[in-house]
């Protein structure tokens, strides 16, 4: 009898330090909606159905600074998975495979050494390998309930309703909204535009099937909260509601402004755990709650980014932040600390490179553009006319009937600097980097933002093509590449902060085409190609100069030279004698077995239209080479670097005349 009385003491301290351990470390879960900009009733958008969010929102608190790293879904995600900037990682693209480092532990294996049960619901999409680091993957709503009794848990789900997918194509839509009542979808009619968009009625459909979209989120996240409330989990649960990036329609998803990069992100805080905010105040009134359409929200104007969530979770789970992530936690014990600024990456997006990098403390926001001479909308699949968005723009566009905001969408260059105050202007309309007025704030964000590049050793300034060549040559990672103290990544930024300067001089750019350094001769080699689309001195005269280093360019040991002295070439119309070396070059780099380096040489074709006509049989070659199997479902053998090489020489083959060769690769008759 004693021994019986025994095992039921123990028994029950056992039950009872499970839930102690419960109550004193929360279960976190994240729901993640894809593609969604701010436009939720606890924000006070005019067009917003969520009631289940703005349920969470009255006991929690509503973020009116929170932003993504990236105006795109897999970088971002990245830096959510790991708590470091994409670009220090090298996985800034959009999608790229890269290797982590050893001392680069993703999240869910941190918070699986904390005890916590670590699950993924829908996409990982993190740009490395996922494998092994849940417990749980799956696309059950509560995945959580597979865990051992008493365990916390934390859980990150992804929701693809919102997607540009369903928000651009129809069938898709239909297929997302099917189980959406008709009393809650969109009048077109009475929706609200953007002013920079034109108000046309297939743009008021395109946005209310986006405020559709939104109440099947909301809806989602009502299920997931649902099933919380039947396992008696709810308030042991801290729950983030947020959105990846902005909404997935041109000017948001992949532009590095406001609109792109500024998301909702609501925190609902159970009773137990709201001593780990400082941000509001849970038991005043009054100033405290602001009155929005649908009722009383607790906000904060906290600037927070997602290189903070990670850091944010490990604080909450109560363990320690390793010094090798780079947020700032805002929940939990002792977090005074608030960050200044928000820092954003635009980077390749499948065949379109691109390297621009943002600033913003919230009210300015200071964007630098370092490939200038290409379009915000380039020649490519993603932004052809089978998104209705596009289409519509691009048939205004076409018959003269943008206004002056929406045909910027359409410039064939970028301002090599944008800066706009978000309090006077939150559309961003009016660029004032010219502005005399904004001169020395619009410095102190471009100073902050070098230094931000340099501290978080951004990958970006090697080409893609570049890091993992090294990486692959020391047997190391992207990140270990950025941190060799021999790379001078403050020489590399200084000739990179060169491209699109006019004050810049022809010899500062010919010795940095001779410097030791690759990384700077690829940046040398970009600002003659953009000096000659943007100079006002004779182009002649300039281009007498450079030439010589360039031709040498073209048996440089790094293809990224190579490549980018071969579209300087073949831009400068008075090199006529050395165009035909510099296309036998871009011929010989495509074929390179390197998948990032062909497709860097098949973007750059795509650029320069009919005058690589000589390279179509080469084109072709390439193209056959990464096709699937007859009767595959996709094109090309892989949808990374197969897929968007395969893009780019279509656009380029399209140009060169071949058309019915690109339609016999896309049709399913092999």
């Amino acid at each position: 009898m004693k021994m019986q009385k025994l095992i039921l003491i123990l028994i029950v301290c056992c039950f009872n330090n499970r839930n102690l351990l419960h109550a004193e470390h929360p279960n976190i879960l994240w729901i993640n909606a894809e593609d969604m900009s701010p436009h939720l009733g606890c924000y006070g958008h005019p067009d917003a159905h969520t009631p289940n969010i703005d349920s969470l929102a009255r006991d929690g608190i509503v973020y009116r600074n929170a932003f993504a790293t990236a105006p795109i879904c897999s970088p971002s995600r990245s830096c959510l998975a790991t708590g470091l900037y994409a670009t220090s990682l090298g996985t800034q693209h959009l999608r790229c495979e890269v290797k982590l480092p050893d001392r680069v532990v993703p999240l869910a294996n941190r918070m699986r050494e904390l005890g916590y049960f670590c699950t993924n619901t829908g996409k990982s999409d993190y740009n490395f390998n996922p494998d092994g680091i849940w417990d749980e993957w799956s696309g059950d709503i509560a995945p959580w309930r597979k865990r051992n009794a008493g365990q916390p848990f934390f859980g990150f789900v992804t929701i693809g309703e919102t997607h540009e997918g369903p928000t651009n194509l129809r069938d898709r839509y239909d297929d997302a909204v099917k189980n959406l009542p008709r009393h809650l979808r969109h009048d077109p009619a009475e929706v609200s535009i953007p002013p920079f968009y034109p108000d046309t009625p297939e743009i008021r459909t395109i946005f209310a099937g986006l405020y559709d979209l939104a109440t099947v989120f909301d809806r989602k996240v009502g299920d997931i909260v649902e099933a919380l409330k039947q396992d008696g989990e709810l308030e042991n649960t801290i729950i983030f509601v947020f959105g990846d990036h902005g909404n997935g329609l041109p000017r948001y998803k992949r532009w590095l402004n406001d609109s792109g990069l500024r998301v909702p992100l609501v925190v609902y805080l159970p009773p137990q755990f709201r001593h780990l905010t400082s941000d509001v105040n849970f038991v005043a009134a009054g100033n405290e709650l602001e009155e929005s359409q649908q009722g009383k929200y607790r906000t904060t104007d906290r600037l927070v980014s997602f290189v903070d969530f990670p850091a944010t979770a490990l604080r909450l789970a109560g363990g320690n932040v390793p010094s090798v992530l780079q947020g700032i936690p805002f929940l939990g014990e002792k977090t005074e600390e608030q960050r200044k600024f928000v820092f954003g990456a635009r980077s390749r997006a499948d065949d379109m490179f691109e390297v621009s990098r943002s600033i913003s403390d919230g009210r300015f926001i200071y964007i630098r553009h370092f490939l200038p001479h290409l379009p915000y909308i380039q020649d490519s699949v993603i932004f052809d006319d089978r998104k209705s968005s596009f289409r519509e723009l691009r048939k205004l566009y076409q018959a003269g009937e943008l206004d002056a905001h929406a045909k910027r969408l359409w410039a064939r260059q970028k301002p090599v600097e944008e800066f706009y105050d978000l309090r006077s202007d939150p559309h961003e309309l009016v660029n004032l980097a010219k502005s005399n007025e904004h001169q020395e704030t619009k410095n102190e964000l471009a100073d902050r933002l070098r230094r931000w590049i340099l501290e978080s050793r951004d990958s970006g300034f090697l080409t893609e093509a570049e890091y993992q060549i090294r990486s692959a040559r020391n047997g190391s990672t992207p990140f270990d590449v950025l941190r060799d103290p021999s790379l001078n990544l403050n020489a590399i930024l200084e000739m990179a902060w060169c491209v699109g300067d006019e004050e810049t001089s022809v010899e500062r750019i010919q010795t940095g085409l001779e410097h030791q350094e690759s990384a700077v001769r690829y940046w040398a080699s970009i600002a003659c190609t953009v000096r000659l689309k943007s100079s006002t001195e004779s182009k002649q005269e300039f281009f007498r100069k450079v030439s010589p280093s360039l031709v040498n360019a073209l048996n440089d040991s790094s293809p990224s030279v190579q490549i980018a002295a071969a579209e300087a070439i073949l831009s400068a119309k008075t090199m006529r004698t050395a165009q035909p070396l510099a296309l036998e070059t871009l011929g010989e780099v495509l074929q390179d077995t390197r998948p990032w380096v062909a497709l860097e040489a098949a973007s750059t074709l795509a650029r320069l239209g009919e005058q690589v006509q000589p390279l179509v049989k080469v084109m072709k070659d390439v193209c056959n080479k990464n096709r699937s199997a007859p009767g595959s479902r996709r094109p090309y053998k892989d949808f990374n670097y197969a897929s968007f090489t395969g893009w780019a020489l279509e656009t380029a083959l399209k140009r060169c005349g071949e058309s019915d060769f690109v339609e016999d690769i896309n049709t399913n008759d092999r």
